[in-house]
């Protein structure tokens, strides 16, 4: 089995046109909360981001388990899906995705899905120095429709939709564990 362990994998055009209009259709109907409403802390990171949380059995969720599955047989079940709208911000907010020290989010996959096709609309990956206790940006990923992402989640990654020219975006949010 793959291990997703020290790699990034970029997919443009991820789903079918077919699932992805009928992702963007699905989009147009639905009432996104903001995070910072239902969060347990406050922080800036939930201020900015709004979401729908989907069920295991959602089209789409489907879908990113069947690829995910079959064309790179990484062996996953989901874990928690979300389709996030996130706003122009001032900053960048790196973070990682640890759920706890076993680690049982296994693997973190972003679809970029309605937005400006800009590099600095995409997401930014970084190094944390410990000993200047800073985030060093070390790659960064453009938006682009129905460009998937997929990676580890202990690397730090934030939105990068501080440049005067950002504006909204939509993305899908995936996170899975490994069958067992």
């Amino acid at each position: 089995m793959f291990n997703i362990k020290d790699h990034l994998i970029v997919k443009d055009n991820f789903f079918s046109q077919e699932i992805y209009d009928n992702i963007i259709l699905d989009l147009s109907g639905l009432k996104f909360t903001n995070r910072y409403v239902t969060a347990d802390h406050e922080n800036i990171y939930n201020k900015i981001y709004f979401n729908i949380n989907l069920n295991h059995e959602h089209f789409a969720v489907k879908e990113v388990s069947k690829k995910l599955n079959e064309e790179y047989q990484l062996n996953v079940l989901p874990l928690e899906n979300n389709y996030y709208l996130s706003s122009k911000h001032t900053e960048a907010t790196p973070h990682n995705d640890i759920q706890d020290e076993n680690n049982i989010n296994y693997l973190n996959c972003i679809i970029f899905l309605k937005g400006k096709e800009l590099l600095n609309s995409g997401t930014g990956f970084y190094d944390y120095d410990k000993e200047t206790k800073e985030y060093n940006l070390n790659r960064h990923i453009g938006f682009k429709k129905n460009r998937a992402i997929i990676f580890d989640p202990s690397i730090y990654h934030a939105s990068l939709q501080f440049n005067e020219e950002c504006g909204s975006r939509y993305i899908m949010a995936n996170f899975f564990k490994k069958k067992i």
